[in-house]
C-alpha cells in the first residue's frame, strides 16, 4: 500500500503510514502514557526517520526563534520536541492521505 504520489516532509505518505501503523500495532499503555515500540526496517523505517528529522528540525528552529527579542521563549525539552514532532507528522500523514491538507 505504498502511495508514492503523495509526499509528506519529502517522503512517500504510504511508506510513512506503513511505519506509523507498525509502531501503533506494537504500542502499549503504561501509566497513562503510550509507548511505541517495534522494528522499523526497510524503506518505511527510513522514510519515518527522515520525516521525523525534518519536523524535529522545524520545531527546533521555532524554538530558537522564540528567544529573539520581543518573543516568548519556548523552553520545551528535547523529549517534548520529539513527541510533538511525532504527533505533528502523524497528523500531516493523515491529512495528506485523506485530502484534508
Amino acid at each position: 500500500m505504498t502511495n508514492t504520489n503523495v509526499l509528506v516532509e519529502g517522503e512517500p505518505a504510504g511508506l510513512l503510514l506503513e511505519a506509523l501503523t507498525s509502531l501503533m500495532e506494537n504500542s502499549e499503555e503504561v501509566d497513562g502514557m503510550v509507548r511505541f515500540e517495534g522494528p522499523l526496517a526497510g524503506d518505511s523505517g527510513a522514510a519515518l526517520v527522515h520525516a521525523l528529522g525534518r519536523v524535529t528540525a522545524e520545531l527546533h528552529a521555532d524554538d530558537m526563534r522564540s528567544f529573539l527579542p520581543g518573543a516568548t521563549p519556548n523552553t520545551r525539552t528535547e523529549e517534548q520536541r520529539a513527541a510533538e514532532a511525532f504527533f505533528i507528522l502523524a497528523k500531516r500523514v493523515d491529512e495528506a492521505l485523506t485530502g484534508q491538507a
